[in-house]
């Protein structure tokens, strides 16, 4: 992963451990060798964000950047994936010092996330609202179920996307339906979103989710990384990177069994 987290002031972080609640950890998924999935565990609370998942988050995140993961899953237990931060702890961080060191802290996480080597999933359902949104924006990826409830509710808040997540959201959707989405803050369903080109996938089912996750992982750790190493360096236009990544799978133990099976398969025909 690019970059470094930007720790927290006194200040702030005697405010997030003011606001107790929930937690956020990190699991290894045995469904696909090379997961791990970002799990948001506060059902009681739609899982809105505490101050003490805020500082929890930035520890997670930041302690994967080294693992050989090819995915990362984030995504909420019980009924949603996320309802933003908890508003009591938004009040009491209303100064603008405090918002402002938010925003630093915040952005750098999802900035980790969002350049980390491996290809990240937001696997969205129920409400995602408010700062969830950020947090889904950041993702390589975004899959929501048909039943998800989806709004960039910060304008009215007063406010703007304060966690980072507004770098992503041009990107993901065009400037002019960004701004649409963030002054509208209009609630869309699962199926709007994926029309706006926000959410890629829309699932009924939870063996459709897995599914589709095993899918864009199916290449195993190296090639699935090197798929997104691979974006990446055609974006940055540096074609020197790009025969590198290339020597790194041509070849290699992936390409060979894949080119065998597909010889066998063409000689039975």
């Amino acid at each position: 992963m690019a970059g470094r987290l930007v720790r927290p002031s006194s200040t702030l972080l005697k405010t997030f451990q003011s606001w107790k609640g929930g937690s956020i950890r990190v699991e290894k998924n045995d469904k696909l060798k090379g997961r791990l999935d970002v799990v948001l565990d506060r059902p009681e609370k739609n899982n809105c964000l505490s101050g003490e998942m805020m500082r929890e988050f930035g520890e997670q995140i930041e302690k994967i950047s080294s693992d050989e993961n090819s995915v990362i899953v984030v995504y909420g237990i019980g009924k949603s994936f996320c309802s933003g931060a908890d508003l009591g702890l938004i009040k009491d961080i209303s100064d603008q010092n405090l918002g402002v060191q938010m925003f630093e802290y915040m952005s750098t996480i999802l900035s980790l996330l969002n350049s980390s080597p491996a290809i990240s999933i937001a696997k969205i359902h129920g409400h995602a609202l408010g700062g969830a949104t950020e947090i889904c924006s950041a993702t390589d990826i975004r899959i929501a179920h048909s039943d998800a409830r989806i709004a960039f509710f910060q304008s009215k808040m007063g406010i703007v996307p304060s966690w980072g997540g507004a770098e992503y959201l041009e990107k993901i959707m065009g400037r002019g339906r960004a701004l649409a989405a963030m002054g509208r803050a209009n609630v869309m369903s699962a199926d709007e979103a994926k029309q706006l080109g926000y959410v890629d996938f829309v699932y009924e089912t939870e063996e459709e989710a897995e599914s589709f996750i095993s899918q864009v992982a199916s290449g195993g750790n190296v090639v699935t990384r090197a798929q997104k190493a691979m974006l990446n360096a055609v974006k940055k236009g540096s074609q020197e990177e790009q025969k590198k990544i290339l020597e790194d799978v041509w070849n290699g133990e992936t390409h060979r069994n894949a080119l065998k099976k597909q010889l066998e398969a063409v000689v039975k025909k």
